[in-house]
């Protein structure tokens, strides 16, 4: 991209999970008329507790996994003119229906490719809300603020092949961090540290509690 050329926020529409990115768009895409001040991404570890008897405080937190990230946009949406064009608030609300897959035409609402400048996820629409701010002495309006929450929403083909590259029937290679020891690195590839013998023979280290750190590690499959 060209430098001052500016980019907008773009979502663009898909049917079929597996094929965003890639495959051919469902629909015509919501381009941003101003990119937002800021966005949210949001986090969340997801964790389960032991069952317990009434009354009791609840067990210990158990790791569960890590739920899907979230985002959140806040959309002006300017009718008024004063930005140089002239866009009509109630037209920009109806394309951006359209292209999340709440027009009533659709089964569920789409799956949708998220860019903006490096910022790229695959996601649904989770919710929206719209908070009207300046009206025609009509009551037709002016200006609004569309609020939007998505859910990221990874392919099949895509977990996939996540879960694949972490399998330990691949080979692995391991850069060392400070700090790291044999036991703990097989742990996480293995998950059993009892592998680290064979590991350290593969690698030829005479010493098996120490490593360098920066020395590279290749942890072959098991089989």
């Amino acid at each position: 991209m060209a430098d001052g050329l500016l980019a907008k926020l773009t979502i663009t529409p898909f049917e079929d999970s597996d094929t965003a990115q890639v495959g051919p768009p469902a629909g015509p895409p919501f381009i941003a008329q101003f990119n937002p001040e800021s966005f949210t991404v949001n986090n969340e570890i997801d964790y389960g507790t032991d069952a317990s008897g009434q009354g009791d405080d609840g067990g210990p937190a158990k790791f569960k996994g890590v739920k899907p990230r979230s985002f959140t946009f806040d959309f002006l949406l300017d009718g008024t003119g004063a930005a140089g064009d002239t866009n009509d608030v109630l037209a920009m609300l109806v394309l951006f229906k359209a292209t999340v897959g709440f027009s009533g035409d659709v089964h569920r609402p789409r799956f949708l490719l998220l860019q903006w400048g490096a910022f790229l996820a695959t996601c649904v629409l989770q919710s929206y809300s719209i908070t009207y701010k300046l009206f025609r002495p009509d009551g037709t309006p002016l200006r609004a603020v569309l609020s939007t929450s998505f859910r990221e929403h990874k392919s099949k083909a895509f977990e996939e092949l996540t879960k694949n590259l972490s399998s330990p029937d691949r080979m692995h290679a391991h850069l060392v961090k400070e700090g790291e020891h044999l036991s703990l690195v097989t742990y996480r590839i293995y998950k059993d540290p009892r592998y680290y013998f064979h590991v350290g023979e593969k690698n030829g280290l005479d010493n098996l509690r120490e490593i360098a750190p920066g020395s590279m590690l290749y942890l072959p499959p098991l089989g």
